[in-house]
């Protein structure tokens, strides 16, 4: 969906998606003093949230400020670590999605959770078949007509039940998941329910955008609770009542969507300025005129188009932009993981076509991973083992590896790195993520890549591990690498790049240079990714 269309929709969609004026004065919902804990990360740092009935509540923030770690406590599908819940006015705490489904509380995730294999009505009632039995026979008739008053209570009335959901578009699933969570909510036999909405209008064309503001101030109106999740902040002041902005795992403030604009929720999701010390500004390098890596109108169909840009040798280059923006899928092409839909990449002035990682990874091009357990790393290996990964065959000897190179090594980057180990035989599921995540950059190191892609290096470390990634980082320039980074935050990008590139909606819409004694503002940039 293109900005015009979507501020169209917007603004189609205001004229009937009204805040609705009658908001209960009871507490539905409340989460007091919510943390949670990931090994040694908190993800959520004593969070608040109140929900009354009649209610849409927006939640903004950037990448990891906690909105969806605080969806899935409140779902039911993550524990917390501290803190309380409240439903009614009664202790809540759901050990699994279904328990919160009983109480009340359903979800329309982003990715989506219907059966694609299953018809509408057999997604409605998942789990419920019990109630259409007769003995041991279900009655399929009467599950059809019954899911029929389901769709048609969310305006639906042009799907059959009986129709294959792999058959429907997104928009149409997505009517049909609003509706299934409004029906399980039901069988609580609460007067109000809570629904949470996350991401729900990422895909949506404007008369689908309009039709779901729509669909949300029924089921308000009715007095039900709604939390919706947004990064598009115009929407999220279109169509809420109250709007909480989280950063950092953090509850920064909340304030009537009245009293708010764009401006001041930008201003409250920053919140501090780039530390110099932090991210080493001292030792940000000038990049040099050489070209490593260039992209000329490359594009993804989908998902981004129309990308350029230049990447110079001891440069840092930023992509900022929210979770949909293109951001990520831009790097993903760039390191061979998908094949780009048009445009070229060029490295060092020549044109390339990589049909796989491995092949980037031969032309100086090498990723490190967003999710290091299930693609940086091999926790059931030993560190010295992870470290040779990408270049086992420069430690072989005739068609073997060769050992002592291995442990060789292994102990180089264990001393350069500062990694705490026992040693390089060590399981490296038995070090920290902060440590896990050196010997991923060790592995990058020992590869010889003159181009890495880093797609939120920092995620899941701590404070002090973060610092000394970023210390690697500018050693890597140093040395005359390239680096685009993905960072986990506006602040982060700004603080180690030189140069930035804002995304979203799958299109460039801003450059930055970013050089290290005048660096933007975030407020700047945070407006034109979200």
């Amino acid at each position: 969906m293109s900005e015009m269309e979507r501020n169209e929709a917007q603004a189609a969609a205001v004229e009937t998606a009204q805040p609705a004026g009658h908001i209960g004065t009871d507490v539905l919902f409340s989460a007091k003093d919510i943390t949670k804990t990931f090994g040694g990360t908190q993800a959520l740092k004593g969070v608040e949230l109140e929900v009354h009935p009649g209610e849409i509540v927006g939640l903004v923030g950037e990448n990891g400020a906690g909105k969806s770690t605080l969806l899935k406590i409140i779902i039911g599908a993550q524990p917390q670590t501290a803190g309380t819940m409240t439903l009614h006015g009664k202790p809540y705490a759901p050990k699994t999605p279904m328990d919160a489904n009983r109480e009340g509380v359903g979800m329309v995730f982003q990715e989506q959770s219907l059966i694609v294999t299953l018809n509408v009505a057999q997604n409605i009632f998942f789990g419920h078949e019990k109630d259409f039995k007769s003995g041991p026979v279900i009655n399929w008739g009467r599950m059809n007509k019954e899911a029929a008053e389901v769709l048609a209570d969310v305006d639906i009335t042009d799907i059959p039940p009986t129709k294959k959901v792999s058959d429907l578009n997104f928009a149409t699933r997505q009517m049909v998941e609003i509706a299934k969570v409004m029906n399980v909510t039901k069988q609580s036999g609460t007067d109000h329910c809570l629904i949470l909405l996350d991401e729900p209008t990422s895909v949506l064309n404007e008369a689908e955008v309009e039709n779901l503001y729509k669909q949300m101030r029924k089921i308000a109106d009715r007095g039900h609770g709604i939390i919706f999740v947004s990064h598009h902040l115009d929407e999220i002041l279109h169509i809420t009542d109250r709007i909480y902005v989280y950063k950092d795992g953090t509850s920064v403030g909340s304030l009537d969507t009245k009293d708010a604009n764009e401006a001041k929720l930008y201003e409250m999701m920053v919140g501090h300025d780039t530390t110099t010390e932090y991210y080493h500004l001292d030792r940000q390098t000038v990049p040099q005129e050489e070209v490593l890596l260039e992209a000329k109108d490359l594009g993804l169909h989908g998902v981004f188009k129309h990308v350029n840009f230049q990447l110079h040798k001891g440069e840092v280059l930023g992509l900022c932009g929210v979770v949909g923006s293109g951001a990520e899928e831009v790097c993903e092409v760039l390191c061979g993981d998908e094949k780009p839909s048009f445009g070229e990449i060029y490295i060092r002035g020549k044109q390339m076509k990589f049909s796989s990682p491995k092949q980037a990874l031969k032309e100086g091009v090498l990723m490190i991973p967003k999710e290091r357990l299930f693609e940086g790393i091999v926790s059931t290996l030993s560190v010295e083992d992870n470290i040779s990964l990408s270049n086992a065959s420069e430690l072989a000897k005739g068609p073997f590896v060769s050992a002592q190179a291995v442990r060789e090594q292994a102990n180089k980057w264990i001393q350069d790195l500062r990694i705490k180990t026992n040693g390089p035989k060590e399981l490296l599921r038995q070090l920290s993520g902060g440590n896990q995540q050196k010997v991923v950059f060790s592995r990058a190191l020992a590869s010889g890549a003159e181009i890495l892609l880093l797609n939120h290096p920092t995620r899941g470390v701590d404070v002090g591990a973060k610092e000394e990634i970023y210390a690697l980082i500018r050693n890597m320039t140093d040395e005359g690498k390239a680096v685009i980074v993905l960072g986990d935050t506006t602040d982060e990008c700004i603080g180690l790049c030189s140069r930035l590139l804002v995304m979203k909606d799958g299109l460039v819409t801003g450059e930055f240079e970013a050089p290290a004694d005048h660096k933007p503002s975030q407020v700047d940039v945070v407006s034109l990714m979200m």
